[in-house]
C-alpha cells in the first residue's frame, strides 16, 4: 500500500525584486519517508524549506502540508511541524536538560509535564546520561541532538532539517544519521538538505534535485542513479603503491569482461575496485558541476 502523501509543492516561485530565488519548484513527500533536497550553493533548498515551514510566503505556485495550504493556513500547519533551522545553535553556558526543559515551560507546559517530556526526549536522544553537562563542554553531535530535542517536544508527524550534519565531524553525522532513521522508525517523516552526496545518498527514501531555482530531478537516489550516463567502472591498482604502475580505470562491458579483469587481478596480486554510478555522477549530470560549485 502506497503511503500517503504529507506534503505536496507545485510550481514554487520566490521573488526577491527581480531576483528569482525559485524559479518553479515541484516536489512531493510520502509519510514515513526521508525526502532530501540537494543542490548547489544559493540553488535555493533553504529558500524553499523554509517556505514548506511556513516561515516565509511564496510568490507564487501552491503547497500543501498535512493537507493545509501553507498560506492560508499556516497556523495549523505550525501546530503540527517541527523545524531545526541551518543556523541553530544551542547557548553554550545552559545544560543539556535545561535547554529542552525550558522550552516545554516556553511552550505552556506545567513544571511536572516539562520535566516528564525532557526525561523522555532525552532518554531517546541518547542525552539522559549528559543532561547536567553544559552544552560548551559537548561534542557537535551531541549539540545537535540537543537542539533536535526542542524542536521535539510535542509529538510531530513532520519535521524539517536545514542542513542537520553541517560543521560536524564524521562520527557527529552518524549520530545524527542514527537519529534521524530512529525517528522514521517511530512514524516521523523528514525532510532534510543537505550538501552531502554521502547523506542523502544513506538517508534518503526519495529526492528532488534543485538547481537555480528549479526542480531538475525527482525520484529516487536508484533512480536519480540510473540518470547519470556513467557506467560502472573498475579500478585496478597495486596492493601497495611502490609508485612502478600507474593507476588503470577500465569500463567492462560484458561479463565475460569483468570476468578477465578478475581473473587478472587475481593473478598479478593486483586490487580490483568497482565504482558504479554514485548520486555525485548524477548530479554532475544534472546540474553540470559539483556541489562545491
Amino acid at each position: 500500500m502506497t503511503a500517503p502523501v504529507l506534503l505536496e509543492a507545485i510550481g514554487i516561485e520566490k521573488y526577491y525584486g527581480k531576483f528569482a530565488a525559485l524559479g518553479g519548484v515541484n516536489l512531493k513527500v510520502r509519510a514515513n519517508t526521508v525526502h532530501s533536497v540537494i543542490g548547489p550553493n544559493g540553488a535555493g533548498k533553504t529558500t524553499l524549506l523554509r517556505i514548506l515551514a511556513t516561515q516565509l510566503r511564496p510568490s507564487a505556485g501552491r503547497a500543501t502540508v498535512l493537507g493545509y495550504d501553507v498560506v492560508s493556513e499556516a497556523r495549523a500547519i505550525r501546530e503540527e511541524i517541527a523545524v531545526v533551522p541551518q543556523e541553530a545553535r544551542p547557548y553554550m553556558m545552559l545544560s543539556a536538560f535545561d535547554h529542552i526543559y525550558f522550552r516545554c515551560l516556553i511552550d505552556g507546559m506545567s513544571r511536572v509535564n516539562a520535566r516528564a517530556r525532557t526525561r523522555e526526549i532525552m532518554d531517546v536522544l541518547g542525552l539522559w546520561e549528559h543532561r547536567d553537562k553544559l552544552a560548551a563542554d559537548l561534542s557537535g553531535g551531541l549539540r545537535q541532538r540537543i537542539i533536535i530535542g526542542m524542536a521535539l517536544i510535542r509529538d510531530t508527524e513532520l519535521l524539517f532539517l536545514d542542513e542537520p550534519t553541517i560543521g560536524l565531524d564524521p562520527l557527529g553525522r552518524r549520530t545524527v544519521w542514527n537519529l534521524i532513521r530512529q525517528m522514521t522508525q517511530k512514524g516521523v517523516t523528514v525532510m532534510l538538505t543537505t550538501h552531502y552526496m554521502d547523506e542523502a545518498e544513506a538517508l534518503a527514501d526519495s529526492l528532488a534535485i534543485i538547481d537555480r531555482g528549479r526542480t531538475v530531478f525527482l525520484g529516487t537516489v536508484d533512480e536519480a542513479k540510473s540518470t547519470a550516463g556513467v557506467e560502472t567502472r573498475v579500478i585496478i591498482e597495486p596492493l601497495r603503491g611502490d609508485g612502478t604502475m600507474n593507476r588503470e580505470v577500465l569500463t567492462p562491458r560484458t561479463n565475460q569482461e569483468i570476468i578477465e579483469i578478475v581473473q587478472r587481478g587475481l593473478k598479478e596480486n593486483l586490487k580490483v575496485t568497482f565504482k558504479p554510478p554514485s548520486l555525485e555522477d548524477a548530479f554532475i549530470h544534472l546540474v553540470g558541476g559539483s556541489i562545491e560549485n
